[in-house]
């Protein structure tokens, strides 16, 4: 039943983030969380530049700089489907991996930018903690000079 609801939640903050709605999502952030964005671009270099190594990077710390990003996320109007979301560990401990594809979508049935991801994230008695984003930052990147013209 637990990890139904988990699943639940997560397919309606989704839903609600599609709807321009960031609320329910940064709701479920810890006021410390962290959030690590792959790769050398605006989003991962928002608040800091990137430093790479064998750890995570956290690109944005903290609710204020998380919702920063969520805000970015909604203006360029992307869109998110889930593929899969898979749930493990007890509420104390939890950790869910979600499978989406996004994209923006642009004129003429031509998306603007398209992507696949996996979001990984950590959370106590549901409160997100930490989570790292997965996916081809070589299309981010892309997406970064397209929106510049």
């Amino acid at each position: 039943m637990y990890k139904a609801t988990v699943r639940w939640m997560i397919r309606r903050n989704i839903t609600r983030l599609n709807d321009g709605d960031l609320a329910p999502t940064l709701g479920m952030f810890a006021d410390d969380a962290v959030l690590c964005f792959p790769g050398d671009n605006s989003w991962s270099n928002q608040h800091r530049p990137t430093t790479k190594g064998r750890d995570a990077f956290a690109t944005h710390r903290g609710r204020r700089e998380i919702e920063e990003f969520l805000d970015r996320y909604v203006a360029t109007g992307m869109q998110m489907e889930v593929d899969d979301i898979l749930v493990n560990g007890p509420p104390w401990s939890m950790r869910a991996a979600v499978r989406v594809h996004h994209w923006v979508p642009g004129d003429e049935g031509q998306d603007r930018y398209a992507n696949r991801a996996v979001l990984f994230v950590k959370s106590r008695w549901g409160k997100l903690r930490f989570q790292e984003d997965y996916e081809d930052t070589e299309r981010v990147a892309a997406f970064d000079a397209l929106s510049k013209s």
